[in-house]
């Protein structure tokens, strides 16, 4: 079993690879000895035969105000030990017991490896930044997520279900058609609805999760994510609660404490497990209607004290639907210029 013990040397990791210390003089010290110095640390594990073996590097850049960014590099033979992600953990404790209050992670878009580090360290994903960082071939998007004092540092944040930037719905197909334009009533009904069901989905396709939680209209906590948890709370609330009167109807997102829970509170970490929901309530609110088959006859549930029968409903959830995706074209081109029905 490999045991990995980690020490701060104020001379710096290249020191270390040398195997001898790098002189520093009395500016030199006083200047490292500030809390808002650059400060490296060398990484040191023990193998097996218990020989001391260089684990890699990790350096933090104070910023002011308490912020500071991390930037680690791990040796190849120290791979899958959780090596840096305890050097990390160690790092951020000592710049929290200074004072500091929160660490910064950039990454060239699309390191893995390093993202995993990260956000097993509890990092927060909060997106990518185009041309941010410098390369060689010129400016290249960049990863960003961050680490406050009072986040738990020893697990992660959410499931490790998608790599950052990826399409939390991916893009598919557009198969909405007008439909049965001579059909009965209740052929037009569920037509229209099914329309804007399939619509909310490709208004969010092709967006990750940070693009999703984007609040593109201050000071409107409005966002694509929240109209979707929305319209998750809207069909169990019209179907299951006031249609066929169950009283066991969960509150998905809007609380006595939050009432507007559904737009305020939501997070990146969340998305994914949002749109699941979302996804979720819709086939079973419309297995359940279909097994209504009068659109004259009232609920078994009363809304504000009043009989509802299926007619209303349905046409009130089509108002929902064509309300919210008026504000998810604005929110949609707001984020990369996408418009269109």
């Amino acid at each position: 079993m490999h045991r990995s013990r980690e020490r701060a040397l104020d001379h710096g990791a290249a020191a270390l690879l040398r195997g001898r210390r790098t002189p520093v003089d009395r500016d030199g010290r006083r200047r490292l000895e500030h809390p808002d110095s650059h400060r490296y640390w060398a990484i040191e594990w023990t193998d097996d035969s218990g020989v001391p073996r260089f684990g890699g590097t990790v350096d933090l850049r104070p910023r002011g105000q308490g912020g500071a960014e991390i930037g680690f590099g791990l040796h190849p033979d120290a791979r899958g030990l959780h090596v840096m992600s305890t050097a990390v953990r160690l790092v951020c404790r000592w710049w929290f017991d200074q004072g500091g209050q929160r660490v910064t992670w950039w990454a060239n878009a699309g390191n893995l490896a390093s993202w995993r580090v990260a956000w097993a360290c509890g990092f927060t994903w909060h997106g990518e930044v185009p041309e941010y960082l410098p390369h060689p071939d010129g400016l290249v998007d960049a990863w960003l997520a961050s680490l406050g004092r009072d986040d738990d540092p020893t697990r992660p944040v959410a499931p490790w279900t998608h790599s950052p930037g990826a399409p939390v719905v991916g893009e598919f197909e557009d198969t909405r058609s007008d439909g049965p334009m001579t059909g009965a009533e209740r052929e037009v009904l569920d037509h229209w609805l099914d329309l804007y069901r399939e619509s909310v989905l490709l208004k969010i396709a092709g967006l990750d999760a940070e693009q999703l939680c984007r609040r593109a209209v201050p000071p409107s906590t409005m966002s694509l994510v929240g109209i979707v948890r929305h319209l998750t709370e809207v069909e169990a609330y019209w179907v299951r609660e006031v249609l066929l009167g169950d009283p066991d109807v969960p509150d998905y997102y809007c609380t006595r404490e939050s009432p507007d829970g559904d737009f305020d509170d939501t997070t990146i970490a969340a998305v994914e497990h949002d749109v699941a929901a979302y996804r979720e309530e819709v086939e079973r609110t419309r297995a359940l209607a279909a097994e209504w088959t009068d659109l004259d006859v009232p609920g078994r549930g009363l809304r504000r004290g009043n009989q509802v029968n299926l007619r209303w409903i349905l046409t009130h959830l089509i108002e929902e639907y064509a309300r919210h995706l008026g504000h998810m074209d604005l929110l949609r081109e707001a984020i990369d210029g996408r418009t269109g029905y």
